[in-house]
Parts: C-alpha cells; sequence; structure tokens
C-alpha cells in the first residue's frame, strides 16, 4: 500500500508537497476502511485550483516511469513547474508499505521520459541506485542482476524499468521478492477523471468500446442491471449480437436500443465506473485515483458510489467538492483530508475529539483552516 508521498518541481508543486495516509487515530467505527494503520479509502476535499487533480497525476507518474504505457498527451508539454530555472527537474519520493516491508523509493526527472536520478531502499537498505549527473555506472544489490549490464549511459529510462525488463530475479532472495511486489503493486495503479468516455486516464488503460463485453464476459451483466436500477436508472438489460459483437442493450416491449447509444452521459459515467469497479473488485488493480468522481451524480448517487468503493480489495482516493459523503456513516474522520497550503487530514483541524454521532459537514463549513500554519 501507499503510505507517503512527496512531490516538488512537477506543475504546481513548487517546493516539496508531502501527502501521508497514515492515521494516528483509533476510531472504533467504519474500521474496514483502515488497514495496517493506513487508509484504504481516502476522499480529498479542496479549493478549485490547490492542485487536487495534479496531485493524483504526480502519484501516478510512477506508473509510465516504470511501465511500458504511454504518457498522459497533457503531460509532454506541461510537466514541470513553471518557475523551473534551467536545469531544473521534478522530484518524486514515494514510501510504500507491505506487511513489515517499507519500500522506498525517490527519483528526478526533467522531463516524463528522462531520468536524472534514482533510489530504492528497502527497510532503509540501499537495493538500486543511480545519479547520472555524477555517473552512469547503476549500483544494483539484488539476486539475479549479477550478469547485468550496468552500464546506462546509452538509455534515459528508469533503473527500476530497465532491471525489471531485462532480469530474471531469484525470488528466494528476501529483497528481489519485495522488489517485484513493488513493482506488481505499481502495475496495478490508475488514475482517472471524470467518468466519461472523454475521461483522461493514466496507468492502466480502458477502450470504452470494449466496456459492454467486458461486463457480459465477466458474467455481471445481472448485476450491473441492479446497479444501474439502484442507482435509480430503471431499465431493462439484455444483449445483442455474437461473439466479439456482443454488447448491452436497453430492452423495450418491442425493440433494444444499444447501451452506448442510448444511455445519458451521467448514465454512461456509471457504466464506465462500473467497468473500474470490476477491476478492482477482482483484484486486478491496487491504487485507484479517481478525481472528480462524481461530477454527474445526485448526491445520494455518490453515496452509493463510495459504498460500493469501500467493499473493494483495493486502495482508493477519490477527489470531490460533494460535501454530503462528509460523513461518518461512510468513513471516518482520518479518511477525509483537505489539501490548502499542506495536506490537512479533518480530525487535526477539530479543536474537539470527533465521535460517530458528529455532523462531519456541518463541522467542515466553520473551519478556517486556510489560516492555519
Amino acid at each position: 500500500m501507499l503510505q507517503d508521498f512527496s512531490v516538488r518541481g512537477f506543475r504546481n508543486f513548487k517546493d516539496w508537497y508531502d501527502f501521508s495516509l497514515r492515521t494516528k487515530k483509533n476510531y472504533e467505527f467504519n474500521c474496514n476502511s483502515i488497514v495496517d494503520g493506513l487508509v484504504n479509502d481516502a476522499v480529498i476535499y479542496g479549493q478549485n485550483g490547490c492542485g487536487k487533480s495534479n496531485l493524483g497525476l504526480a502519484i501516478l507518474d510512477i506508473t509510465c516511469h516504470i511501465n511500458d504505457i504511454p504518457v498522459m498527451q497533457s503531460l509532454t508539454t506541461n510537466y514541470l513547474n513553471g518557475y523551473m530555472e534551467d536545469g531544473g527537474f521534478a522530484e518524486f519520493n514515494y514510501k510504500f508499505k507491505f506487511g513489515s516491508e517499507i519500500v522506498e523509493y525517490s527519483y528526478g526527472k526533467s522531463s516524463p521520459t528522462n531520468t536524472i536520478y534514482e533510489i530504492l531502499k528497502v527497510n532503509d537498505a540501499v537495493i538500486i541506485e543511480i545519479d547520472r549527473r555524477k555517473s552512469y555506472k547503476l549500483n544494483v544489490r539484488l539476486s539475479g542482476t549479477e550478469t547485468l549490464n550496468r552500464d546506462l549511459s546509452s538509455s534515459t529510462i528508469s533503473a527500476i524499468k530497465y532491471i525489471k525488463s531485462n532480469s530474471v530475479l531469484d525470488l528466494s532472495d528476501r529483497n528481489s521478492k519485495i522488489f517485484k511486489e513493488f513493482t506488481e503493486f505499481v502495475s496495478g495503479m490508475v488514475f482517472f477523471r471524470t467518468l466519461t468516455q472523454n475521461a483522461d486516464y493514466y496507468g492502466q488503460q480502458l477502450d470504452t468500446s470494449r466496456l459492454s463485453k467486458e461486463i457480459i464476459d465477466a458474467g455481471k451483466l445481472a448485476d450491473f442491471e441492479h446497479f444501474l436500477n439502484e442507482a435509480g436508472v430503471e431499465c431493462n438489460l439484455g444483449t445483442k449480437g455474437e461473439g466479439t459483437e456482443e454488447r448491452i442493450v436497453f430492452k423495450y416491449n418491442d425493440s433494444d436500443i444499444d447501451f452506448g447509444i442510448a444511455a445519458s452521459t451521467g448514465t454512461m459515467s456509471l457504466g464506465i465506473f462500473y467497468f473500474w469497479w470490476l477491476k478492482l473488485d477482482t483484484n486486478k488493480l491496487s491504487f485507484a485515483y479517481i478525481d472528480e468522481f462524481d461530477a454527474y451524480y445526485h448526491y445520494s448517487l455518490s453515496k452509493l458510489v463510495v459504498k460500493k468503493l469501500i467493499n473493494v480489495n483495493c486502495q482508493t482516493i477519490l477527489t470531490t467538492h460533494n460535501l454530503s459523503i462528509m460523513t461518518n456513516d461512510l468513513l471516518r474522520p482520518d479518511c477525509y483530508f483537505i489539501l490548502a497550503d499542506k495536506q490537512y487530514p479533518f480530525y487535526e483541524l477539530v479543536d474537539k475529539d470527533l465521535r460517530k454521532a458528529h455532523n462531519l459537514e456541518k463541522i467542515y463549513k466553520g473551519l478556517k483552516y486556510e489560516s492555519k500554519e
């Protein structure tokens, strides 16, 4: 799981900005949203322009950094902070927790594809290191990399990506096993913004033309119909076509219409959410940052979506402006965060012990966290 993250020099983050999913609280309700001392289901609030979207993009930078996936198009021309001087670069620092093991990974990049330095630590021991400002020699201490070419002068890709692609690690070695667990977790990370067909995706890629087929092949058509009806979309669903052409349709008395044609923007967003939820629910994803997740939802529908996400085995972060989901009926005070000059866990802004009966929305509206140091 992701434990801590810091970034600077990327987009609006001129100086170091720290974000942590550790909790100091021991609330005795909604405990399933906390796993091993870390927030598993988080909701982020903040004023427009505070960096909620960029925080997600920064966290997910690691996905294209060490995997063979494309960089989001908007990042190819708008990557570094605008105040960055010539020769400057963005820096990222991650801490992951896997059971009792801590993996810390730091790197700097002058562009989405040009790596300056990297250092990977397992339980504070340096396992992988390269700093191209000093040398192109890769230092690596993993069993199975003994014959690996350590000269990276001809490449600017990530050392992690290079090792992952060119080594057969000995998984009987503890550090090699942890390294594999780390890279597999990163491979399951995803960012998506606004649940529409024109949404931005980072990490995992979505072919919306396969939305129907994915749901049908998973045997989830009836469950998808139930989800839509529960969300207020009264419908009867069926299928049409065969093989690769099979697709979901809305069924009427004497006719049917393709889901992709008849679905409204809000209904289509529910379909795309359900597609991602299938991946979350089947353990195909490890971490999801869902930006503006309820931009097209009624407030009651937002609650339904949060409830569905809470029950999956995946670390999730949602951003929203919807205060109706800031409630102890869904999560806990340590699962809600406010982004401003820094990250504020909700409970740290309140000068009293919060209990399940407290109205978090009402308390939040009375806060003046912008003035806190």
